[in-house]
């Protein structure tokens, strides 16, 4: 039995702990990557989702406005309309705020909408988030011109209702 036989030399052992070492520095990197891509990939996946509910949302309700009852200012979009089934009382039409406040948060600001002459003062309205990280808001209103044909607008007032509205809105996440 030769020398060489008898085991490994120290060489060999410490190459061998080299390697094992960067293969376990590049799997625990791996799963440090793993543990901070997971929670932004859930939020991610949940995005369009959500975006999709709060286009169907805002679609419904836009589309039974009454007519009139639209106005629209610079990150603010008002008008009358009956809410979605699941909120509030869902009994008759309410007065609708959509708002893009400053600390980047869309707002659905809502109250009934009284059905004749106001005998009391209004029920403070309610507030419910429609979405985060929102950094801009606006709208557009595609609606007949008195010299022309139908054109897209910034802003909005009439005794009808625009032919259709555009919203865009801009999140802190890159998403549209």
């Amino acid at each position: 039995m030769t020398r060489r036989d008898a085991g490994f030399t120290l060489l060999e052992m410490l190459v061998a702990l080299v390697v094992f070492g960067l293969v376990m520095a590049s799997i625990a990197q791996t799963f440090r990557f793993g543990l901070i891509a997971w929670p932004a990939a859930a939020r991610e996946a949940a995005g369009p989702e959500d975006l999709a509910a709060l286009d169907a949302a805002l679609t419904r309700m836009i589309a039974q406005a009454q007519p009139g009852s639209m106005t629209a200012s610079r990150g603010e979009l008002a008008f009358t309309t009956r809410l979605p089934a699941l909120a509030a009382q869902n009994t008759g039409l309410f007065d609708v705020d959509i708002i893009a406040t400053p600390g980047g948060e869309l707002l659905l600001r809502y109250g009934p909408h009284p059905p004749g002459a106001p005998l009391a003062p209004p029920l403070a309205p309610s507030i419910e988030p429609l979405a985060q990280g929102v950094t801009g808001f606006s709208a557009s209103y595609f609606a007949p011109q008195t010299n022309g044909p139908p054109a897209w607008s910034d802003s909005w007032s009439g005794d009808g209702l625009p032919l259709l509205v555009r919203i865009h809105l801009a999140f802190a996440n890159g998403l549209f």
